[in-house]
């Protein structure tokens, strides 16, 4: 997918080394809004990351964290204090509901996780979806570089958003150059060709819409 950072000398990378598609994970992503906020749903990040990813230091002061596993990996984030009964009722609304964060009206957000399904968040701020979102795709390219790297700005991830809140990255539609990484996204479940790009800039640590 050509733009205007590449230039004639300007060549993709490992062209010797095992190929990207064996190196990484495609990425899928949905956005749907709920009655309660948003549902992100990510076939990457665990359900540790992705609450790391929204961990803020003056919201964890006065937060309660509870997390459980079984048929899905959770945590939850809940302001203040959490009694037995209030935990008793997460945990049913998260075993159960399709919409977990009802259980409690002070809880901030949900993730859980499956085997084959991945992550599922529901959070009840727009900018935390975006983060979530922001964060897997810090983690995909993270994982071409093999080291960690800044996260695009979230307007980067809404501008996205704002052509399809069904989003599909493939590796074999990624294109690692010598200064930035090419990263081609389907609008869809990647069954059609990438139709918009997000440009990574390596020396920058930057991220930019094509």
């Amino acid at each position: 997918m050509m733009n205007e950072h590449e230039n004639p000398n300007d060549t993709p990378q490992w062209n010797d080394e095992p190929s990207l598609a064996g190196l990484v994970k495609p990425l899928r992503i949905r956005l749907t809004e709920t009655t309660e906020g948003w549902k992100v749903e990510l076939s990457s990040l665990s359900p540790g990351d992705a609450m790391m990813a929204l961990a803020r230091e003056d919201l964890l002061e006065d937060s309660t964290i509870l997390c459980g596993t079984g048929a899905k990996d959770w945590v939850a984030c809940i302001n203040g204090p959490v009694e037995v009964s209030d935990a008793d009722a997460i945990l049913h609304e998260v075993n159960n509901s399709e919409l977990p964060l009802v259980a409690d009206f002070r809880m901030q957000s949900v993730i859980t996780a499956t085997e084959h399904e991945g992550v599922s968040a529901h959070v009840r701020v727009y900018d935390e979806a975006l983060l979530l979102i922001a964060s897997a795709l810090a983690q995909y390219v993270g994982a071409i570089m093999n080291t960690s790297i800044s996260l695009p700005d979230l307007g980067l991830v809404d501008a996205l958003l704002e052509q399809s809140d069904l989003l599909s990255i493939k590796p074999i539609e990624t294109e690692v150059y010598s200064t930035f990484i090419d990263i081609g996204i389907s609008a869809s479940n990647g069954s059609v060709p990438a139709s918009m790009a997000a440009i990574y800039d390596i020396y920058s640590d930057s991220w930019h819409c094509d």
